[in-house]
């Protein structure tokens, strides 16, 4: 309800002379907002006689305002709705009422022919000014609320397709290529699916569309539970390296990114990709992991459970050390391959003696049976190590991981 002015007995009169001679203001009054508003003009889907049908409500409502008698804001909020869905900006909608204020304003003053009139019509003037600002308020308040429930409604849709492309519903080529370009995704470049990993709801990957964007690399993102998911749409193959480093100095949990594929028939094995590659890196870090970049690290996320076995059987007798003794070990063990084998390296590493170093390595020797002078004994001992690290348990800080 909208507070109900105080209207003199001769405003009441020339008001209601006004009421009755609504049809014809209301053309008025239409014709006046689509020559001075463009924006009305030039939208195709609202047509004049919608427009006229929405400002003789408008009208009718201030009308009886003026004469007052108590009114809702049920015109103004149909007002609101309405141009929001016809997508007529909102600045365009607050000029209109600015208006119709004016328009209603000058039509009491011309009919105010007698100084008693005129003398009552300045009174309420205020009223009438606040009386439109309600109003607008009103049809401002209800755009708003209709542009974030299309909003919500097109997101939903756009996840609806993202997730039809990622559990391989679209079936055909044909189908998965049109859901991209209803998605704005179907461009030359080739494709890549993201996995971010979401803890305690706290986003990601913050600000990652504008980023991309500004890199001229579209997408189109999916929060699931625990995650998110991006499809990428990349200008030309060598983005990738573009979308990587985008995505690293942004990211807040582990992040995977699928090789590249060419057509988004085949996102769902790209998001399988993304998965594994969030497994890459150890748990509770943050950072980018590119699919198939480390092939051991890939291959102790694949089989995690089998990874943590070969863990056990290898590096059990070291895994069961104080912690002190078990983490010198291990790091020592880590920067000696990080180093390719180079005993000086990795003291360098470790700033400590070369000695120090071939003691340590010869301790792992001993308690694993596994010596590295050995090219199996390497091998194992590298993914249990892998292993180990990936683990995200406490023995595993500190180690460096795959960038070697």
């Amino acid at each position: 309800m909208t507070p109900q002015l105080k209207a003199g007995d001769r405003v009441v009169a020339l008001v209601g002379a006004l009421l009755a001679d609504v049809d014809r203001l209301a053309d008025d009054l239409t014709d006046r907002i689509l020559g001075g508003e463009h924006a009305y003009a030039e939208s195709t889907p609202l047509g004049r006689e919608q427009l006229r049908a929405v400002v003789r409500d408008n009208l009718a409502t201030m009308f009886t305002a003026l004469q007052g008698r108590p009114t809702t804001l049920q015109a103004p909020r149909a007002a609101g709705r309405l141009k929001a869905e016809q997508g007529i900006p909102l600045a365009a909608l607050l000029h209109a009422y600015r208006l119709a204020g004016r328009f209603i304003w000058d039509r009491l003053l011309a009919a105010a022919v007698d100084e008693q009139s005129t003398v009552q019509l300045l009174h309420m003037a205020s009223d009438m000014w606040a009386a439109i600002d309600d109003y607008s308020s009103a049809a401002a308040d209800a755009y708003r609320t209709a542009v974030e429930e299309r909003s919500r409604r097109d997101a939903a849709a756009r996840g609806m397709m993202l997730t039809t492309l990622l559990d391989g519903r679209a079936g055909t080529h044909a189908a998965a290529w049109e859901i991209a370009r209803v998605l704005d995704l179907d461009r030359q470049g080739p494709f890549l699916v993201v996995c971010a990993e979401v803890h305690d709801r706290v986003e990601p990957l913050p600000s990652v569309r504008g980023r991309l964007a500004a890199a001229g690399i579209g997408s189109e993102w999916l929060q699931q539970i625990g995650a998110w998911v991006g499809l990428l749409s990349l200008p030309h193959e060598g983005a990738l390296t573009v979308v990587v480093d985008r995505l690293t100095a942004i990211a807040l949990s582990r992040v995977g990114v699928s090789r590249a594929f060419t057509s988004p028939v085949n996102a769902p094995a790209a998001w399988r990709q993304a998965q594994l590659a969030v497994q890459c890196l150890p748990y509770g870090t943050h950072g980018t992991h590119l699919y198939g970049s480390a092939p051991v690290s890939l291959l102790a996320a694949a089989s995690p459970d089998t990874a943590q076995e070969v863990a056990r059987a290898v590096l059990g007798p070291v895994l069961a050390l104080p912690p002190r003794e078990r983490t010198a070990l291990l790091r020592t063990l880590d920067a000696w391959f990080a180093a390719g084998g180079s005993t000086s390296r990795a003291a360098d590493r470790l700033h400590c003696h070369r000695n120090t170093v071939l003691y340590r390595l010869g301790r792992v020797a001993d308690l694993t049976g596994r010596r590295t002078t050995d090219a199996a004994s390497c091998a194992e001992l590298y993914l249990a190590l892998e292993a180990v690290r990936l683990s995200g348990r406490p023995e595993s800080e500190g180690l460096s991981g795959p960038s070697r």
